[in-house]
Parts: structure tokens; C-alpha cells; sequence
């Protein structure tokens, strides 16, 4: 089945204001020196302050009318991206909300944690435990006692959850979009660029990109996919997009399984961990608002820009060809982190 086709036929609420922009960065570029940069705005996907998650979340609503569902369920972190917009996407349907958060670094009334509120969802937090891998595997066993009680009384809940990778295969399906878009403003660029980078959690949105530029046929995928671990190892990541790459094949009959050689996920750029802003994240937020007037969020899009910037004078990008640096929102972190980045900021020259 064709891309477009795949994606027409599935059930969908139209959220997003897109395609978003592919914009050139040429400050940016100055500074860094080398490669010209051209940022994916999808930050300005316009949905509840946007983000990628606005195009998964497009397809998730349609599948919970379609089923009939009444209410809208799913966890992470006490800062996630993904709740916000599920809340926001329940109060655009008039369905309850029920979130599972683990209280992380900052659990204020900030962010997206206060946006959560704004929205109306009921959002209980709970402590994460001891062992950061174990967080979000505790949040889905609440989820799932959560699930439960709203069932036992007459409600029809639909989950929405990266984690699972039954659920990333549905997730992914929204960022082929993001793929469908680039395609065609790529090719609007003087050159070829020599690399996409993007940030890359659990994986969906990069196997969704990825995916999408694979199914799309024409040599696209020779346009280079970097993903940029913030959390999981490189190798679990890289599994992971493998293994979405074979569901999607066999479950919606696409031409988009991927070679090994056809997954690139780096290392080193986490810092000193999950949710933690790392210096050379912080320093590149600065940098790109002050050259661009682009937000960044201190725990994603700042590590990503951070590894392309790193990539770009180490010489492995080429000075003679554009990069495509993905933005995938996140900016409520800019207030939650708040300290942080203040703390982080140069001087004013």
C-alpha cells in the first residue's frame, strides 16, 4: 500500500496546524560554522503549544472515536510532553482525562504539569521508585489499576502509551506525516541535505520518520536519519525502531522494513541523565534563541541540537551540503527547568 493512501485510510482528528516549516537557519549556521542548518518547526504544530506528539495524537483520537471510547488514559513523567496533549485532546473531544505521572525533579505547578490542570485532566502523581528504568513500567502497572476502576464502572477508556511497543506501532503512525512533509521540502533545498538528526526517547517518532521516508520509496531514506538518544542505550532504541519497522510492514502492509545499517541512534549526549538538562544541552538552547529566536526545551530538542552542533565541527556532517535538525516542541520545559536555564545563560555581550 502507498504512504498516503495508508495514511488517508486511517480515522483521524484533524488537530495540527501543518505542514509545519522547514526554516533556514543561517545565524545559526554562522556560529556553528560548516554545514547550513534548516530546523523542522514542528513546534509549531500549533495544538496545546505543539510538538510531535500533536501528529500521533491525531491518529490516537481518531482510533478512541472510532472504538467508541468515553475517556482518554496514559502516564510518563511529572513533565510530559504526551500528557499535556492528551489532556488538551480530551477537552477537544469532551472526554474525561485520567493521567499517571512519577513525580520527577519538578514536580511544581509548572509546565506542562500546571498545563495538565489548565486542560481538566485528573492527574494523580505517584513516586517513582528507587531504579530510573523501573519508572515508567510503574506507571503503567497505576495505568493499568486505573484502567480497570474506570471500567468496573461503565466507562470506555482508550489508552495512549509509547511504552508499549503495541501501542508505539499505532504512535509511530502519526509521525509519517512528519515523514510525507520533509519528503517534499527537501527537495525545495539547494542541495540534498548530508543528515537529518532528531531526538530519539523511546523511538516511535524516529521510527515513524524513518518508517515513512522507507515506505515512501524514490531514494528518500538516502537522506541520513541521526537519532539522538536522551534516555534509553543507542542499542535498545535501535532494536526497538527495527522492531516497529517489521509490525508496521505486517500489520498495514507498508514497504518500510528497515536494514541495521539503516538505523543510526547515538550515544553520549544524555548527560547526567533522563529529565536532567546536561551544560552542552543548556548552551545550545541559549545559542539557537539567541541567533534564531527559536525555543528549545531543556530535556530533548536542547541535547539533540547539542549532538548537531557536535557533529557538524567534528567534520563527520560536510560543510557543502544543508542538515535538517528535527524540532519536536517540548517549550512548557522551558518554565518547569526554569532555574536551570537561568543558571546556564551567558552573559549578554
Amino acid at each position: 500500500m502507498q504512504l498516503e493512501e495508508f495514511l488517508a485510510s486511517r480515522p483521524r482528528v484533524p488537530l495540527g496546524t501543518l505542514p509545519t516549516p522547514l526554516d533556514a537557519c543561517p545565524r545559526l549556521s554562522e556560529a556553528i560554522g560548516g554545514a547550513p542548518i534548516a530546523i523542522k518547526r514542528d513546534d509549531l504544530s500549533g495544538f496545546a503549544l505543539g510538538g510531535n506528539k500533536v501528529r500521533m495524537l491525531e491518529f490516537a483520537l481518531g482510533e478512541a472515536v472510532a472504538v467508541g471510547a468515553d475517556c482518554l488514559l496514559t502516564g510518563a513523567d511529572v513533565q510530559s510532553n504526551q500528557c499535556r496533549a492528551v489532556a488538551a485532546g480530551a477537552a477537544r473531544l469532551g472526554m474525561e482525562c485520567h493521567l499517571v505521572v512519577s513525580r520527577g525533579p519538578h514536580p511544581e505547578m509548572q509546565g506542562n504539569l500546571l498545563l495538565q490542570h489548565v486542560f481538566g485532566a485528573h492527574v494523580r502523581v505517584v513516586e517513582p521508585p528507587a531504579i530510573g528504568d523501573k519508572t515508567l513500567v510503574d506507571v503503567q502497572g497505576v495505568l493499568d489499576e486505573v484502567e480497570a476502576a474506570l471500567r468496573a464502572t461503565g466507562k470506555r477508556p482508550f489508552r495512549i502509551t509509547g511504552q508499549r511497543i503495541e501501542h508505539a506501532l499505532k504512535g509511530m503512525v502519526g509521525y509519517m506525516t512528519g515523514a510525507v512533509e520533509l519528503a517534499a521540502q527537501l527537495r525545495a533545498l539547494p542541495a540534498a541535505p548530508s543528515a537529518m538528526v532528531i531526538c530519539a526517547g523511546s523511538g516511535t517518532t524516529m521510527a515513524g520518520l524513518v518508517c515513512g521516508l522507507k515506505a515512501l520509496g524514490g531514494g528518500v531514506l538516502r537522506q541520513r536519519v541521526i537519532g539522538v538518544t536522551i534516555s534509553n542505550p543507542a542499542a535498545a532504541v535501535r532494536e526497538r525502531i527495527l522492531a516497529l519497522s517489521h509490525m508496521a510492514a505486517e500489520t498495514y502492509g507498508l514497504d518500510c522494513v528497515l536494514e541495521p545499517d539503516e538505523v543510526d541512534v547515538r550515544d553520549g549526549f544524555v548527560g547526567p541523565g533522563y529529565g536532567l538538562p546536561s551544560e552542552e544541552g543548556l548552551a545550545a538552547l541559549a545559542l539557537v534563541a539567541r541567533t534564531e529566536g527559536i525555543l528549545l526545551d531543556p530535556i530533548y530538542t536542547s541535547k539533540t541540537a547539542a549532538a548537531l552542533f557536535h557533529l557538524i565541527r567534528s567534520g563527520e556532517l560536510p560543510p557543502d551540503r544543508p542538515v535538517v535538525m528535527v524540532h519536536t516542541g517540548g517549550i512548557p520545559g522551558v518554565f518547569a527547568y526554569h532555574q536551570e536555564v537561568a543558571a546556564a545563560l551567558p552573559p549578554v555581550a
